[in-house]
């Protein structure tokens, strides 16, 4: 007998509005009265991550590395707090296609870029691997960070390769086809999930 599929769907936020309406006015307020307004919404609701996101982008941007770095280990401990269950055990899906688990893909993807860029190759890889998992389709991508990682690019290397001014275009995904098969043990699984 299989068994079930757990789907994990995240609550609705009350905050998401009033971020959204936030992301709106940004060009006209300071980086001082964003980060107010950022924390204040975190206070509100701290297990709304697009908040945290955004605030570590702004705090990054002003150099300020280990407050970022604090806050977003800070995020991803809340995010496995709501993921997980009583036994630590992941759901099976997470997926993108519900706008409400949003934020904590893309937290997650925030995790695992930050630590491919300091040279945390394991962990950045087992949170890709989570990411994959829980959401096939993949829309952020990280099928293509887990190959580059197997092929020991760092992050660096990475987008100056496939980086085109903001956006990566049809070179990185014909690199990809050309090359995932090389490790067949690492998307077997998952090419088998998105067949069905």
């Amino acid at each position: 007998m299989e068994k079930d599929i757990i789907d994990f769907i995240d609550k609705d936020h009350e905050v998401m509005d009033s971020y959204y309406e936030l992301t709106k006015r940004a060009g006209s307020l300071s980086d001082k009265s964003l980060i107010k307004e950022l924390k204040s919404l975190i206070k509100k609701d701290p297990e709304f991550f697009d908040t945290y996101t955004w605030l570590i982008q702004i705090l990054e941007e002003q150099g300020k590395f280990k407050e970022a770095l604090i806050l977003l280990n800070e995020a991803y401990e809340k995010c496995l707090d709501v993921l997980l269950d009583k036994n630590k055990n992941w759901p099976d899906r997470l997926e993108w296609g519900w706008l409400e688990n949003r934020h904590i893909l893309r937290l997650l993807l925030n995790k695992g870029i930050y630590e491919w860029k300091v040279g945390n190759k394991e962990l950045a890889i087992e949170i890709f691997r989570r990411q994959l998992k829980l959401n096939p389709n993949d829309n952020a991508g990280v099928r293509q960070f887990i190959l580059a990682i197997r092929m020991n690019l760092t992050f660096d290397q990475f987008e100056k390769k496939f980086n085109k001014n903001g956006y990566y275009d049809q070179d990185l995904m014909t690199w990809f086809d050309k090359n995932f098969k090389k490790f067949s043990e690492e998307f077997d699984s998952w090419l088998k999930e998105i067949e069905q």
